[in-house]
């Protein structure tokens, strides 16, 4: 019997060779060192990962979907693209983005084709009906992530934001393409309908988990291992989930006039970003943060063996714990 470790590395491997295969497609000089920049520079493959071994829950082959998961792989590199270029973002993973090492024009061009391409993907190896089912969700999934990001601008300039807004925002901005993974993995191994709303709802809950975690590690996190300055998100005016939470329970002055200095700032200093940490600490957030994330995890653990029970469905919670446990 295959291992975990052996049969997620031949999945990635396997996604690696699909989308350096699809460099073949493209013609132009540019694009074609752009893209082949692009999806050389690592990547945990996560969403691929997702894909394949939802699809081997139901049909114990964990390679039958890895054109899907290249397709969602592609997908996802595109919002990071085009992400890049709307945050000024220069550097992603330790390189240069693409905007940054040539231009936005490449960089949009760039982003316009890699959709082309994943949808092209997406349809190889599957029945008809399943292709359109797959599309539809695809698109759906394409929809709410570009509608997560539409709020997510919107509250940059706004202080009013409620923790119900944050979760609807989180859930399309980085839930969507999780859910997709996972239904579309459903899709290809024929799971019934009943299967696809679990497993919508499972990419849903992991979605904000993974966004709840961030936002908690960017304030408890170990620097080296996390990959960003510790209290990044604070100093850059980042409205997270701990932000919007003190904001709501703060009472004490010094509490309000810190929040009010955040919000008409922009951010704050280096050096007071461990004020704020204790501020969390005092009003309980960071404590109430582990104990969401931990619950949304155990609740998408508990979903996965309600789905299927097998060898399939234990790599895919082993794999899951594993994320769920990293930097902290």
């Amino acid at each position: 019997m295959r291992t975990k470790i052996q049969i997620t590395e031949n999945i990635i491997n396997e996604v690696n060779s699909k989308l350096m295969e699809i460099e073949k497609e493209i013609n132009t000089t540019r694009l074609k060192e752009s893209y082949k920049y692009l999806v050389s520079n690592g990547g945990k493959r996560f969403r691929p990962l997702m894909t394949t071994l939802s699809c081997a829950m139901f049909t114990s082959d964990y390679l039958l979907a890895v054109n899907q998961g290249t397709a969602i792989e592609l997908l996802h590199n595109f919002t990071l693209v085009h992400d890049d270029i709307m945050d000024k973002s220069p550097l992603r993973r330790g390189k240069e983005t693409i905007y940054q090492k040539w231009d936005d024009t490449t960089a949009i061009l760039l982003g316009d084709l890699i959709l082309g391409l994943s949808c092209k993907s997406l349809k190889i190896g599957l029945e008809p009906t399943q292709g359109m089912k797959a599309m539809s969700v695809f698109n759906s999934g394409l929809v709410e992530v570009c509608d997560g990001q539409g709020y997510d601008l919107e509250f940059e300039t706004r202080t009013d934001i409620s923790l119900e807004e944050y979760e609807m925002m989180i859930e399309r901005k980085t839930g969507s393409l999780i859910k997709v993974s996972f239904v579309i993995g459903g899709i290809a191994g024929n799971a019934t309908d009943e299967e696809l709303e679990k497993l919508a709802l499972v990419g849903n809950e992991l979605g904000k988990a993974f966004q709840l975690q961030d936002d908690l590690l960017d304030i408890i996190g170990k620097q080296k291992e996390f990959g960003k300055k510790t209290g990044q998100d604070i100093i850059e005016g980042k409205k997270t989930y701990l932000i919007i939470k003190a904001k709501e329970n703060a009472k004490k002055i010094e509490h309000l006039e810190l929040l009010d200095k955040f919000f008409k700032n922009s951010g704050l200093d280096e050096k007071e970003v461990p004020i704020m940490k204790a501020m969390f600490e005092e009003l309980n957030i960071i404590e109430d943060v582990r104990n969401l994330v931990d619950e949304k995890f155990e609740f998408v653990f508990k979903l996965i063996k309600e789905i299927r029970d097998n060898e399939y469905s234990d790599i895919l919670i082993e794999l899951l714990n594993e994320y769920k446990t990293r930097a902290v």
